[in-house]
């Protein structure tokens, strides 16, 4: 049986973050890294961008094949786990060769949710969470003119904007009254609406797909209020599913996601996890930078390190086209709103406060400012020396 001091199942962005950060604090340690990809850690988060772009593998690689020898991290593609054993401290992967491990790190990730819809298992229903998926997906769409993206959140905006680059008829669904509902309020939600809709893309709020239609290939769908889109074929982009089958027959205790404490450490001792298979302080979160946080803080206390994971502020970047915004922080729970807009309209900004500290804001439209604003949400900074130095806020 091979034998490893570190053992790291998934190559995602919270795996890679890991390793890189025992690397760092223990040089000499064997590190071995398994994943049912065939690819080594790519750039989960632009998939959606190259949709509409023409690309070779190598391109959204996070590091390439020479980093992984540099730093003697042994990675094993195309793999899969096909049992954990927590007690014997080993596993067995589906060629059935043994990895025996004094410390492992679960970074399984997710899969994409699709809701139960009727016709959901059409051919041309189709959902983005892998590269694998991206190469089918271009090829499907190359013979499609008019395509539905269900979910009206940044992924599937952003998948909405490529394919109409591509010169597609293109439809977006959102469940919500407006876009973006966790980044955005309502007003700059609808501002959003409308620069997509001049864009030519239409969109269907406050509505959810009741049926998927077509015999065994979809032509269309139906929306709970009884409109028909003719369609060749509908993305799903409706969030994540936390994959956790890997530890459902050990004594690692799981919820939704894998439950671990602020050290990212589940209740078997010597086994982390982190990433979008996670379960930390009841909630799950999915975001790539929390990811990588995770990653970085497990990898530390796998290596002796002691670290605690307090939650990043999140934030997030929207760039289609000359639509630029920027997002951070808690634009739900305030006390007070600053607003700034110039004479077009072009430009509407929000800071969010509560006791007079900011704790959210919303940049639409010029976006230079947003690495100030995210130090000024994370650093709690005071709304009066913000705006001091900043654009003249009412």
């Amino acid at each position: 049986m091979e034998e490893t001091k570190y053992l790291i199942i998934g190559n995602g962005i919270a795996g890679l973050s890991a390793a890189k950060e025992i690397r760092k604090r223990d040089k000499e340690g064997s590190i071995v890294m398994v994943t049912r990809e065939p690819y080594l850690t790519y750039y989960r988060i632009k998939l959606t961008e190259y949709i509409g772009k023409d690309f070779q593998d190598d391109d959204l690689l996070v590091n390439g094949e020479s980093w992984y020898k540099e730093n003697n991290i042994k990675i094993l593609l195309s793999k899969i786990v096909e049992n954990l054993d927590v007690d014997n401290n080993k596993i067995r992967l589906d060629d059935s060769r043994e990895i025996g491990y004094e410390k492992l790190l679960l970074a399984t990730g997710s899969r994409p949710f699709i809701p139960p819809i009727a016709g959901k298992y059409k051919q041309g229903v189709v959902a983005l969470r892998t590269l694998d998926d991206l190469i089918y997906i271009k090829n499907y769409f190359s013979e499609c003119e008019n395509i539905v993206v269900v979910g009206g959140g940044i992924l599937g905006l952003e998948a909405a904007w490529s394919l109409k680059t591509l010169g597609k008829e293109v439809s977006v669904i959102g469940r919500s009254s407006h876009l973006m509902p966790k980044q955005l309020d309502e007003e700059i939600g609808n501002k959003l609406e409308e620069r997509l809709t001049e864009e030519g893309i239409k969109i269907y709020l406050s509505s959810t797909v009741d049926e998927i239609l077509g015999k065994s290939q979809v032509n269309g769908l139906r929306l709970d209020n009884g409109i028909e889109i003719k369609t060749d074929s509908v993305l799903f982009s409706t969030g994540i599913i936390p994959s956790i089958d890997i530890v459902r027959n050990t004594p690692i205790e799981f919820n939704k996601g894998i439950i671990v404490d602020n050290n990212l450490k589940t209740n078997v001792d010597n086994v982390y996890a982190a990433g979008d298979s996670i379960e930390v302080n009841g909630k799950s979160i999915g975001l790539w930078t929390s990811s990588n946080e995770q990653g970085r803080i497990a990898g530390s206390n796998m290596a002796g390190k002691p670290m605690e994971y307090t939650g990043l502020k999140p934030f997030t970047t929207l760039r289609l086209g000359d639509i630029k915004i920027f997002s951070v922080g808690d634009i739900e729970k305030f006390d007070k709103v600053y607003e700034y807009r110039d004479e077009d309209k072009s430009i509407h900004h929000k800071l969010f406060t509560s006791d007079g500290k900011i704790t959210g804001g919303i940049l639409f439209g010029d976006i230079k400012d947003m690495g100030k604003l995210k130090n000024a949400v994370t650093e709690k900074v005071s709304i009066d020396s913000y705006l001091e130095d900043n654009l003249p806020f009412v």
